[in-house]
C-alpha cells in the first residue's frame, strides 16, 4: 500500500459507508417498480446508490421513459424505507464505532457529505446513534451540484477548515469516488452493493473490505 499520510480532516459518505441502508433502497426501489407495473432493473437501481436526486431522476425517466410516474414511484420509495427504518431501526456498518473512536483519539475532524437531503440525512444519523460524531453534516440538497461534482466535499472542507490536500474521503459509490477525486481529495473506497469497475478503483487511494480494515490504516 502507498504510504498514508494521516488526513487533517476524513469526510464520510453515509449510505452504504456508515450506514447499511443500500440493501434497504435497492428493495425499495424494485418495490416501487412493482406497484406501478414496471419492471425497474436491479441494474438500474444500482445506478441510482450515492447519486443525487436531480440524477436519479434522470436515470429513471432516460430508462422508463415520459409515461413513467417518477413523482408516485420516488414517494413509494421513501414510505418503504421510512417505515423500515422506524420498525426495525437505521442499520450501521460494521467497525464505524471503531473508526470514529479511532479518529477522535487522534483528533481528526470528522464531517458526512452526503447524497441525501440534510433533515432525513440528520435523522437517519441520530437513529443510529452517531448524529453528534461529527463537526459537519453537510446534506445533498445543500449544494448546487450533487455527486459527482465536487461540491459537496469542497463545501464540508471549507465548513472545517481544512484544505482539501489535508482530507481524506470515504466513499462506496462510483458517483462519491468521483466526486471526491473532481476535488482533489483522497479517497478510501470500500464498496458496498454497487461493484466498482477497475478504472473507478484505479483512482482510489486505498480499498479496504469493512471499515475496520480503514481504521486499521489510522496508526
Amino acid at each position: 500500500m502507498k504510504n498514508f499520510e494521516l488526513p487533517k480532516l476524513v469526510i464520510f459518505d453515509m449510505d452504504g459507508t456508515m450506514l447499511d441502508t443500500e440493501p434497504v433502497s435497492l428493495k425499495a426501489m424494485l418495490h416501487a417498480g412493482t406497484e406501478l407495473g414496471v419492471e425497474i432493473k436491479r441494474e438500474v437501481a444500482e445506478s441510482l446508490m450515492g447519486k443525487s436526486m436531480v440524477r436519479c431522476r434522470q436515470i429513471l425517466r432516460e430508462n422508463y421513459g415520459e409515461g413513467f410516474d417518477l413523482d408516485r414511484a420516488l414517494n413509494i420509495h421513501k414510505d418503504y424505507v421510512m417505515s423500515h427504518y422506524e420498525k426495525n431501526g437505521v442499520p450501521i456498518k460494521a467497525g464505524i464505532y471503531e473508526l470514529l473512536d479511532k479518529l477522535d483519539g487522534m483528533g481528526i475532524k470528522k464531517a458526512v457529505a452526503t447524497s441525501t437531503g440534510k433533515q432525513a440525512a440528520l435523522w437517519k444519523l441520530s437513529n443510529a446513534k452517531i448524529g453528534n460524531r461529527f463537526e459537519v453534516i453537510i446534506g445533498g440538497d445543500e449544494v448546487e451540484n450533487g455527486k459527482p461534482s465536487p461540491d459537496i466535499f469542497l463545501k464540508a472542507a471549507a465548513d472545517c477548515g481544512i484544505p482539501p490536500a489535508d482530507c481524506v474521503v470515504i466513499e462506496d459509490t462510483e458517483a462519491g469516488i468521483l466526486g471526491a477525486t473532481a476535488a482533489s481529495i483522497r479517497v478510501i473506497a470500500v464498496p458496498d452493493i454497487a461493484p466498482l469497475t477497475q478504472e473507478i478503483r484505479a483512482k482510489t487511494f486505498a480499498i479496504c473490505k469493512d471499515l475496520h480494515a480503514v481504521a486499521e490504516m489510522f496508526k
